[in-house]
């Protein structure tokens, strides 16, 4: 149960669900490409997994998902699972389409679900972290539900209300870093200026973030999932 990364499908956990939610679909939903290299015969490719969801898959995992408790085979509550189908990255990442009611309820579902803190205890990972919150906060705002695939691996403007990425940024210029953390980025100047009264409560250098964690480590490996 190990996590490699605070986004969406950072651990091992959400990639399970994402197993089991494509066997449930009838079609490979995370890794959809084709490779001719390591063949897999539920890959599809972008566009017939998109025309598959759509051809009424995707309305029927809602309705399976949002009636559902956890399964035998997942701790993953309903309210995540909904998450990951929906806008987490299933769906939106291929382009399908979500419906209105369907895109309500997952406005709904998110805030159901315990945001774990950074360091957790591996049984105590609900798999919904501040990061993964946000990145789905934006996609729920930005996807544009007609057959364009979302990326919820692009760099964006971490500005509230923002989240434009390089594709959206006028030709010639590009996203900025915060100049002390070199972590967060932003489009524009007001953008970063909005956000710091936030930003200013965790913004640390990269030599501080380091010394942070040596210390945090220095007692030896603890089970933990960070």
């Amino acid at each position: 149960m190990g996590r490699w990364s605070e986004d969406l499908f950072g651990g091992d956990t959400d990639l399970d669900e994402a197993s089991y939610i494509s066997e449930d679909a009838g079609i490979e939903l995370y890794m959809y490409e084709i490779d001719p290299e390591y063949p897999d015969e539920r890959a599809k490719g972008l566009e017939a997994t998109r025309a598959h969801l759509n051809s009424g898959v995707l309305d029927k995992l809602f309705v399976k998902y949002a009636a559902a408790k956890a399964t035998a085979y997942s701790f993953v509550s309903k309210e995540l699972r909904l998450v990951f189908l929906g806008a987490a990255a299933l769906a939106m990442r291929v382009g399908a389409t979500i419906s209105p009611d369907q895109m309500a309820l997952l406005r709904v579902t998110y805030t159901k679900i315990d945001v774990a803190p950074k360091y957790s205890l591996p049984f105590g990972d609900t798999g919904f972290r501040a990061p993964a919150k946000k990145q789905f906060e934006t996609a729920l705002r930005l996807y544009k539900n007609d057959g364009s695939p979302y990326n919820f691996n692009a760099v964006r403007c971490e500005a509230d209300g923002c989240g434009k990425s390089q594709h959206d940024m006028p030709e010639g210029q590009t996203l900025m870093k915060c100049g002390k953390c070199k972590l967060e980025h932003y489009c524009s100047r007001e953008c970063q200026a909005a956000s710091w009264p936030d930003h200013k409560k965790c913004c640390k250098t990269p030599e501080k973030r380091e010394a942070e964690e040596k210390r945090r480590w220095g007692n030896g490996p603890m089970m933990m999932n960070v």
